[in-house]
């Protein structure tokens, strides 16, 4: 008989492999505080624990996060066992939001030094791990140890405290940011509140220091945080009181608009598909600057954050916004879904969606839900839009949104603000930084003068897929319009989808902040020689300068750079 030996067991190569693939699934600045939070939140729902509380501590200055809670905790036999990738104790509970095992994982290999004390009636343990975050980026053959110790004391609940953080732009939000992201974007806003008030609420409590030291602590609501919580009744409608109202033929045209001016209109409803319930929240806003407005009231932003392009950039996600939105058990997953094709689309600026799923699957890093289960939101987002519509059309516009939005002199005006271009190759006279439909302007108008030479435009937008379908000589190519080089990565969460279907992206002044956001994800980001020795490229299109490089992928997408094309 021959030798019997262990072949599946992985090396360490694969193992750092596995954790670099699940840190890579993450690309939202939260991720780190939504994996903690649903940890605390699940352990609390498996205890049933008549004054559930949860204390999350975040300071700036340390790169620090604790996060406390008196949940169920975990049996001191099992702390090591659940420490390892990819364990979990939660596959057969359908109560769990967490059900994959990675999120512990991605939380341990984020800092430097990690600590875990967790306790039941069978004893408390403390698990510490240090180093991990500079183990997984090393090329080191050595093991990551865990040390276990004993404590000689009896609590019911799990304390992880989290030092030497990876640097993080979360460490850069406000102590209200903070609050929002909570509550919108992690278990800690119970989305399950927004339809039934016997859900059992937890007590939160969140300790900031900021990067200037300053030190605040607060009770946060268990509740997601709709735009029109705070508002009074006269700033609100229910869509449903609303269509009662205008079903009486007493009312007037103008009466009915009066009713809807200036005021926020939500629904709350619930549909069947397929055996499930998928329940959603909406609200529509008479004017899509509520968004902000609301924002600068509760100190998510300021007004000069509003008209920096660099800010929006970063931390948009931290003031309210318009989109479709997902929950899945009473958890935001932070997860927007593109709006449907529809008349009116204007319009999708002004409307909120959210949709509780219990039977929600998202990839292990919360950055898509698949195909089918998006499609079937955006099915029913349209008919929630279209019933809007019924209203809205006849009723908010024109007299609310137009005039009370729209300001022919005071647009002028802030344009008369805008940068001169002051380049004699075009006519637009204002810079198209932050315009993507200024920068489409002036490549075709480049096209027209001939300073960009043998691309014939075929058709703009063919089924809202790509910005520009054109020939170059008898080779059919594929463009994109972005203001920022960067802002093509939003698109694609695959970056080889990516380079299968783009050959060119026309973009206005390629900064450092493109050329990091193109490094961060493994795509190389080159300067196309002008030397004069240069073999030509016949695969280059025309007036290409720069290319984008993916490894292992033979075929780059080339840039045209409107700014260097003008000078």
């Amino acid at each position: 008989m021959g030798e019997r030996i262990e072949f599946l067991k992985p090396g360490i190569r694969e193992i750092r492999k596995s954790i670099i693939d699940i840190d890579d699934s993450y690309n939202n600045d939260w991720d780190i505080l939504a994996e903690l939070c649903q940890n605390s939140v699940d352990a609390i729902r498996k205890n049933n624990s008549h004054n559930p509380k949860i204390v999350l501590e975040i300071n700036s200055i340390r790169k620090s996060i604790t996060i406390e809670d008196n949940g169920i905790g975990i049996d001191p036999e099992r702390l090591s066992v659940l420490l390892a990738p990819f364990s979990t104790d939660k596959e057969d509970d359908d109560t769990s939001i967490g059900e994959k095992g990675v999120g512990l994982t991605f939380v341990l290999f984020s800092c430097n030094e990690f600590k875990i004390t967790s306790g039941t009636e069978k004893g408390c343990k403390t698990g510490i791990i240090n180093d991990a975050l500079n183990w997984k980026k090393s090329i080191s053959s050595e093991s990551i140890s865990l040390e276990l110790k004993e404590e000689n004391t009896s609590i019911s609940g799990t304390k992880v405290e989290l030092n030497k953080v990876a640097d993080s732009l979360i460490f850069k939000l406000s102590f209200e940011q903070l609050n929002y992201i909570l509550r919108t974007r992690t278990a800690l806003g119970n989305s399950l509140f927004l339809w039934d008030d016997n859900e059992t609420e937890i007590e939160i409590i969140l300790k900031h220091t900021n990067l200037d030291g300053v030190e605040k602590n607060s009770v946060l609501q268990n509740k997601y945080w709709m735009i029109f919580d705070t508002l009074d009744e006269n700033s609100k409608i229910d869509l449903e009181d609303f269509i009662n109202y205008a079903n009486d033929a007493n009312k007037t045209d103008q009466e009915k608009r009066r009713k809807l001016k200036d005021k926020v209109i939500y629904k709350k409803g619930e549909i069947q598909h397929s055996g499930r319930t998928i329940r959603y929240l909406t609200c529509f806003l008479p004017k899509r600057k509520v968004w902000d407005d609301l924002s600068v009231k509760f100190n998510l932003c300021s007004e000069k954050d509003l008209s920096n392009g660099e800010w929006i950039d970063e931390f948009g996600y931290s003031k309210f916004n318009s989109g479709i939105y997902t929950s899945v058990k009473g958890m935001p997953t932070g997860i927007s879904i593109e709006h449907p094709t529809t008349g009116y689309a204007g319009y999708w600026s002004n409307i909120f969606i959210l949709f509780e799923d219990k039977h929600l699957r998202f990839d292990i890093g919360r950055k898509s839900i698949h195909g089918m289960t998006s499609r079937i939101y955006k099915k029913y987002a349209k008919e929630i839009f279209n019933n809007y519509l019924k209203y809205i059309t006849k009723y908010v516009s024109g007299e609310i949104i137009t005039n009370s939005e729209w300001d022919k002199d005071e647009v002028f005006a802030e344009i008369d603000k805008m940068i001169d271009l002051n380049n004699p190759k075009t006519n637009f006279m204002k810079t198209p930084k932050d315009q993507e439909a200024s920068v489409a302007g002036i490549f075709f108008e480049c096209i027209g003068n001939n300073l960009i030479k043998d691309i014939t435009p075929l058709t703009s937008g063919y089924r809202n897929k790509y910005d520009l379908y054109a020939k170059w000589g008898h080779k059919k190519i594929v463009i994109e319009f972005k203001s920022k080089l960067k802002n093509i990565l939003k698109d694609f969460n695959d970056e080889q989808k990516l380079f299968d279907e783009i050959d060119a992206i026309v973009c206005w002044n390629i900064t450092e902040n493109d050329q990091q956001a193109m490094s961060d994800r493994g795509i190389t980001l080159e300067i196309i020689s002008s030397s004069s020795l240069s073999s030509v490229n016949k695969h280059q299109i025309p007036n290409s300068t720069h290319e984008l490089i993916l490894s292992g992928f033979t075929k780059p997408i080339y840039i045209i750079d409107m700014k260097i094309v003008l000078n």
